[in-house]
């Protein structure tokens, strides 16, 4: 009788060890990661400042925008609006985004100067860099950089990364699946799950984007990097993301309606 209780209690031992062992899928760190969106916060309605630093050559731009963004809320596809600050050329200047959990966003530009509001259909407008040089598409800002839709995740083992522990994640292209790069590694930190190091390669193997995440912090709203440098090594551009400030507030619902933007009043300083 007492063999028979020590071998059960031997299986159910063994049988625990084994799942706390098994840890995580690729996919699901990889929806961990995608859950928090390019701002951060998983839930909820967010206003932030964002600034974008551009270096082309012996040339630097500055734009900051400002964001407004409601994630997670039921019956509602997620909403994004970016309203341009700075310069002054382009203040006034939006982009709304809807991006449901199933299937493609949809994304309008509003251009002040003319009074149109118009919505990105093509392939070819959606996947436009947001910013001339800044290595990040409109397709980028709107899914916030989701992954699973066309590629397919492999977990490929564990490094440290400035000293935190990471997951190594590659994705490859769903089978039947256009992508623009043939494979992208990320490492993402263990704990938070938060993206430290992206890495784009080309068809021929070659790496032709890095995305490097830094000054990380809690806030708020939890914790995410505040700053993204982005590395276009085909063309040599430089672009910096550094996110200013961010605050839970409510957002009026006409802020997400592209027929309403050319009629908002959102101040464009303060």
């Amino acid at each position: 009788m007492k063999r028979k209780i020590w071998i059960a209690v031997w299986c159910l031992l063994s049988l625990g060890t084994g799942l706390l062992a098994r840890g995580l899928t690729a996919d699901e760190i990889l929806a961990n990661v995608e859950g928090k969106g390019l701002m951060g916060g998983e839930t909820g309605e967010v206003v932030a400042t964002v600034r974008f630093t551009i270096t082309e050559g012996d040339v630097t731009n500055v734009y900051e925008f400002r964001v407004y963004s409601a994630r997670g809320i039921e019956g509602q596809p997620d909403r994004s609006l970016i309203v341009y600050l700075k310069p002054e050329l382009v203040a006034g200047t939006m982009f709304l985004t809807w991006t449901p959990k199933e299937g493609d966003a949809r994304m309008w530009l509003y251009l002040p100067a003319l009074g149109l509001v118009k919505e990105l259909v093509s392939a070819e407008a959606r996947r436009q860099e947001f910013i001339a040089g800044s290595g990040i598409t409109r397709e980028d800002i709107a899914e916030g950089f989701r992954y699973r839709d066309d590629y397919v995740p492999e977990l490929r083992g564990e490094e440290v990364v400035d000293g935190t522990p990471a997951y190594v994640i590659v994705l490859t292209p769903r089978e039947g699946h256009s992508t623009e790069w043939a494979r992208i590694v990320l490492w993402v930190d263990k704990e938070n799950f938060v993206v430290l190091r992206s890495e784009f390669y080309d068809v021929e193997g070659d790496l032709g984007k890095v995305i490097e995440a830094a000054d990380f912090y809690a806030d708020d709203l939890g914790y995410i990097p505040h700053k993204l440098t982005i590395r276009d090594l085909t063309t040599g551009n430089v672009a910096v993301l550094e996110i200013l400030s961010r605050v839970s507030r409510d957002i009026p619902d006409e802020y997400f309606e592209p027929e309403k933007l050319p009629t908002l009043e959102i101040p464009l300083t303060g």
